[in-house]
């Protein structure tokens, strides 16, 4: 089988939950699929050193620049435009039986009637994180922005939906949420698997008094959770817990995050493994209060046996039984609350850890999603293609 894989990045190195994702699935799916990756890149020459990664999965990978699109468009769709990607998949279209197109924002690099079956994936219900943006928003003329994205961006991405053949979400949440846009749109389950990250060494050693969040903080949702959790959280917590302090552990901290810096507060920028800083936390902390999806950063607490405060954005998608290993608070007070009871009684500590742990084992393996994914893939690849007597594109 032959599957054009489109999508916003190249998917290594995983320095974000959706680069991850697609990185898992794809060795995964490489003893039954060739796959020629596309990736319109707003990284171009990061992703483009990163080639040689995935050359033993992929039977091709190419990338291409982003430009800026038509103002008209909604910001996600316009952030991702390139001319000579468009050009890419419509000489691909006709060796492959297939495209894999990964969220809706590349979507338009696909002639409107493509002559094979394409699966649209969508990590998040994108417009829905606009409408979040429009509640956050600080001033009028960021929340009448936001409005504006969130109408746009929902307008042309329920025409992707309509466009594809077969829809995928990561969340049961999501595939819901598309059904009420769209009644009667073919949405399958392909979820994030849990797994990638070993269970808790043993012996590990007494948590240092730390907040910790992981994030890719290119991504605007976590940095508005770290300014968030900064300004109104961390000097709640100092209150009662002088020692304190928080820690940012993620690629690409922007101005406005390395800001937040001080004697309590540091960034780390882009680490080789999450695991020593999540092992060495008291607690770590998911205060999101914008996103959809599933939390690649919770999965990996969990895996790895730590006590979680999130907020209800940061376990989208775990279901309700989430809520007995992990504390939720939306409330900055509630929320620096949690991590006060947490630091300071090693008992409750200790027993979160356990729920989480023991939830963990509930939730999915990467081997069961690259499975769902390949028989979406091979279900596509049994739709006949819709042409007419003179070979004319009839999808």
């Amino acid at each position: 089988m032959r599957v054009l894989f489109l999508t916003s990045h190249l998917p290594v190195p995983p320095l974000s939950g959706g680069r991850l994702r697609e990185h898992e699935l794809l060795r995964r799916l490489a003893p039954d699929v060739d796959v020629h990756v596309c990736a319109v890149s707003k990284t171009y020459e990061q992703d483009v050193a990163a080639i040689p990664e995935l050359e033993d999965c992929c039977a091709s990978v190419s990338v291409h620049r982003a430009q800026a699109g038509s103002a008209d468009l909604p910001d996600g769709l316009r952030r991702h435009c390139a001319a000579d990607a468009a050009l890419h998949t419509r000489r691909l279209l006709g060796e492959v039986d297939l495209v894999h197109v990964e969220r809706f924002c590349v979507m338009h690099h696909l002639p409107s009637r493509p002559r094979v079956p394409v699966l649209l994936v969508e990590q998040n219900v994108e417009y829905s994180l606009w409408a979040q943006r429009v509640t956050v928003a600080d001033d009028y003329p960021r929340q009448r922005h936001a409005f504006r994205q969130f109408r746009e961006t929902r307008t042309y991405e329920l025409a992707a939906w309509r466009q594809a053949d077969l829809c995928a979400a990561v969340t049961e949440d999501d595939r819901r949420a598309m059904l009420r846009a769209v009644p009667g749109l073919d949405v399958r389950l392909v979820p994030d698997g849990a797994d990638h990250l070993a269970g808790p060494p043993p012996g590990r050693p007494e948590p240092r008094p730390e907040l910790v969040f992981v994030g890719n903080f290119a991504y605007g949702p976590n940095v508005d959770g770290a300014r968030w959790l900064c300004a109104e959280i961390l000097p709640r917590v100092r209150e009662r817990v002088p020692a304190a302090r928080v820690l940012l552990v993620g690629n690409a901290p922007p101005p406005e995050v390395l800001a937040l810096c001080c004697g309590d507060v540091e960034a780390t920028g882009r680490v080789a493994r999450v695991e020593p800083y999540l092992d060495s936390a008291a607690v770590v902390v998911s205060p999101l209060r914008i996103g959809g999806g599933i939390k690649v950063k919770v999965l990996e607490a969990l895996r790895r046996g730590k006590a979680v405060v999130s907020t209800a954005v940061g376990v989208q998608g775990l279901g309700p039984d989430v809520e007995n290993a992990i504390a939720v608070a939306d409330d900055p007070a509630r929320f620096a609350d949690a991590c006060v009871r947490l630091l300071l009684d090693r008992g409750e500590r200790r027993g979160l850890e356990l729920r989480a742990l023991a939830f963990a084992g509930s939730l999915p393996t990467w081997d069961e999603a690259a499975a769902d994914l390949l028989d979406c893939y091979r279900e596509l690849a049994l739709t006949p293609a819709l042409v007419d007597a003179d070979g004319a594109d009839l999808r």
